[in-house]
């Protein structure tokens, strides 16, 4: 016979993984809430754990299954999408480009890694986040190798770089909301004009550091009119595509370029089992995404991403 402890246990699990699953989506305004939203993958399979156990310990066995089952499908509603989407197909006698964006994480002592990871990609357009002068300093010879370039260092999390093999017309913006750059390249790929935004917001400690996340990044999708298109948008957004304030971002055209590749987690690079995806690319609809991958660890708390893209 199952001790009564147990199956309080077991119920107060349910009830949690019910909450954490649902509130962040009904609630997304308030920062410590939607900081759940970003587990739906571990909340999912936790569920599946408790419905088996609530199958041999619980007699409400229907209350408990209706809650889990909520949770289940409710996660399964954010999860599914990126795995069920086809990929398109590489087009015939279409040149392509990869595009590699690296939170380099400012007291990562493994230059050797990044180094090595950058070389075996050998991206066309790179991005590194957190990039500080002795960033500048371990990775000039990688940096070297790209003609075009606007390198913003800073002492803290939120320096930022882009390099290029194509033509680039580079800018810094603030976007009118906080003290760390983004940068605005306006690329030329075999005669098709990309506008790239690479992007670093505030991670989301507390409601001021959430709502200024919230505002550069939608100020960000509101100015997409004022862009050549193709629009890249991408870094490391300090949010999850889980979250409401994510999904906002899926407008005026724009889509998430993992869709068809899976979740790609990205965070926390050492705990696989908590891990979620923090580091985005958002491109134009009309943009093919040929491939998506993560990288190995390289001594950051991120992993690396990279993109391959047909040329338009």
């Amino acid at each position: 016979m199952k001790t009564p402890f147990f199956k309080t246990l077991l119920w107060m699990a349910i009830a949690v993984v019910t909450a954490a699953s649902v509130l962040p989506n009904i609630f997304p305004d308030y920062w410590l809430i939607d900081l759940f939203a970003h587990f739906k993958v571990q909340y999912f399979f936790i569920a599946i754990l408790l419905l088996i156990a609530s199958t041999f310990v619980l007699a409400r066995k229907k209350s408990a299954y209706l809650l889990l089952l909520i949770s289940i499908l409710w996660n399964s509603y954010y999860i599914a999408p990126y795995y069920l989407h086809t990929p398109p197909e590489r087009p015939e006698n279409k040149r392509t480009f990869k595009l590699t964006s690296l939170n380099l994480l400012s007291t990562n002592p493994r230059a050797d890694l990044v180094r090595d990871y950058v070389e075996n990609e050998n991206p066309d357009i790179l991005v590194l986040l957190e990039f500080t002068q002795e960033w500048e300093k371990e990775l000039g010879a990688v940096i070297s190798d790209y003609p075009y370039r606007k390198l913003v260092s800073r002492t803290d999390n939120f320096g930022i770089a882009v390099v290029s093999k194509f033509e680039m017309k580079s800018s810094v913006d603030y976007f009118g909301l906080t003290k760390h750059p983004s940068v605005i390249a306006h690329i030329s790929i075999e005669n098709t004009a990309y506008t790239l935004v690479a992007t670093h917001p505030v991670p989301p400690v507390n409601q001021r550091a959430f709502q200024h996340r919230n505002r550069q990044l939608t100020t960000i999708l509101n100015r997409t009119s004022e862009f050549e298109n193709p629009l890249i948008i991408l870094g490391d957004f300090n949010t999850s595509s889980f979250s409401n304030h994510f999904r906002t971002l899926l407008q005026n055209g724009m889509k998430d370029s993992r869709m068809g590749f899976g979740l790609l987690p990205t965070w926390p690079a050492g705990y696989k089992l908590l891990q979620t995806t923090l580091d985005h690319a958002l491109v134009s609809k009309t943009v093919k995404v040929l491939n998506r991958t993560t990288g190995q660890p390289v001594g950051s708390d991120h992993l690396p991403i990279s993109i391959l893209m047909a040329i338009d």
